[in-house]
């Protein structure tokens, strides 16, 4: 008797700290970030199996082009190994943080939010990049249908790899090398990942030739998205990379490009 008021006290504790939490915050976690992008990885893996291998080797972003070069050893299981990484390592982490926040709910009306806000940022990062020439910064030459799935691909992908992994490692590293506090250690990451990102596009066998000012701009797309990253947590970032996209996309689209 006792330990069920105490199991029930806990479970009442849990959801009044998840109802104090205000959207800012839950927003920005993990937990709420899984969920977010989950429907948007269903969509893209199930696109990507109408596709045939020829196909799905050209559906290509930076992030494809480091971790294709490692995932080659599989063979042909190497894009199945990569998803199934991808949903292992999120997985661990959203349950890792899911126990951290003490978060016990779901709230339908934050993931709207979300959808929205990254929405928001995604038409300012537009508005941001409008003078690059799109011809460059987004692959032309291919069907509109195989340029969605690139671009929830790039969303999901590019922002895991570039920001998640990449500015947490980093960020780790200087601080056990500098011990620099947070602030300074993330905005450092932010550049150095955003050059990472940059420069991941010109590299290897499915690379782009290299050109300067193509890099600079997307050296300044990938400071925006890592700052929103560090700001507003992954789903909304990927979010906002997939709107970006899907704005590019759909202008090429209508203008005929």
């Amino acid at each position: 008797m006792e330990n069920n008021s105490v199991g029930a006290l806990h479970q009442r504790n849990g959801s009044d700290s998840t109802m104090s939490m205000s959207y800012w915050e839950l927003s920005r976690s993990p937990y709420y970030s899984f969920i977010f992008v989950l429907p948007f990885f269903a969509i893209y893996e199930v696109m990507v199996l109408f596709l045939s291998r020829d196909e799905m080797v050209t559906i290509r972003n930076g992030a494809d082009v480091l971790m294709r070069q490692f995932l080659s050893m599989f063979g042909e299981w190497g894009l199945y190994v990569l998803s199934i990484s991808f949903i292992i390592v999120f997985l661990a982490v959203f349950l890792i943080q899911k126990k951290d926040w003490n978060i016990t709910v779901v709230k339908s009306n934050y993931l709207l939010g979300m959808l929205a806000e990254g929405t928001a940022w995604g038409f300012l990062l537009y508005l941001a990049m409008r003078y690059v020439p799109v011809i460059l910064m987004f692959p032309s030459g291919k069907d509109l249908v195989r340029q969605v799935i690139l671009a929830i691909g790039a969303g999901l992908y590019e922002e895991f790899v570039f920001r998640v992994v990449a500015i947490t490692a980093v960020s780790q590293i200087l601080r056990l090398i500098f011990l620099w506090k947070k602030r300074w250690r993330m905005s450092i990451s932010v550049i150095l990942c955003s050059a990472l990102f940059s420069g991941f596009h010109f590299s290897g066998p499915y690379g782009e030739m290299f050109d300067l000012t193509v890099f600079l701009y997307r050296l300044f797309a990938g400071v925006f998205l890592g700052t929103l990253y560090a700001l507003r947590g992954f789903g909304i970032t990927a979010y906002a990379h997939m709107v970006y996209d899907f704005v590019v996309i759909f202008g090429l689209t209508v203008t005929g490009r």
